[in-house]
């Protein structure tokens, strides 16, 4: 598994100003650490990997309003989730972004045959979207190593390697 992903999330058009949010994703341990609300910013911070809704940001991944559901999914697997070690939570709000933290904008809206429903309230913040689109991208990631490591582990039984069950 890979290292640490640095994400910064700038977001616009929510309740609340625009605003820049500061995370690190842990692949080896499974951990998304939301660590920091900043102010807006265009321009990318360091190695981060860039999230936005606004088309004048220079990103690397765009999220949109259709990708609402799928990050309220995204973030109670983390929340709800646990680490490899069996005992760490899968994400964790530092001292700093505990504004970020979405649940107090998500209602359940029932169950249906896909599972649970929601709404988001009119009054979420341009932060509290922001954690749920690096939830998000942090569930991706987890998807796309998998995926890559098990085509290196068919790459290696193609060479004649072994493996037990």
């Amino acid at each position: 598994m890979s290292g640490r992903i640095a994400i910064q999330a700038s977001f616009v058009g929510y309740a609340g100003i625009p605003c820049t949010l500061f995370s690190a994703y842990d692949q080896s341990r499974r951990i998304l650490l939301v660590a920091k609300e900043a102010k807006f910013r265009t321009d990318r911070f360091e190695q981060c990997v860039v999230l936005s809704n606004d088309s004048a940001v220079n990103w690397d991944t765009f999220f949109t309003d259709e990708d609402m559901m799928a990050s309220i999914n995204a973030f109670y697997a983390l929340k709800n989730g646990v680490s490899d070690d069996g005992s760490t939570p899968r994400l964790a709000f530092s001292d700093k972004a505990q504004r970020a933290n979405p649940e107090g904008s998500i209602d359940r809206d029932g169950v249906d045959l896909s599972g649970p429903r929601y709404r988001i309230a009119d009054g979420v913040t341009c932060l509290q979207v922001a954690a749920l689109a690096t939830c998000l991208y942090a569930f991706k990631a987890d998807a796309v190593e998998q995926s890559i490591g098990m085509a290196e582990r068919m790459a290696n039984l193609l060479c004649g390697d072994v493996i037990t069950i």
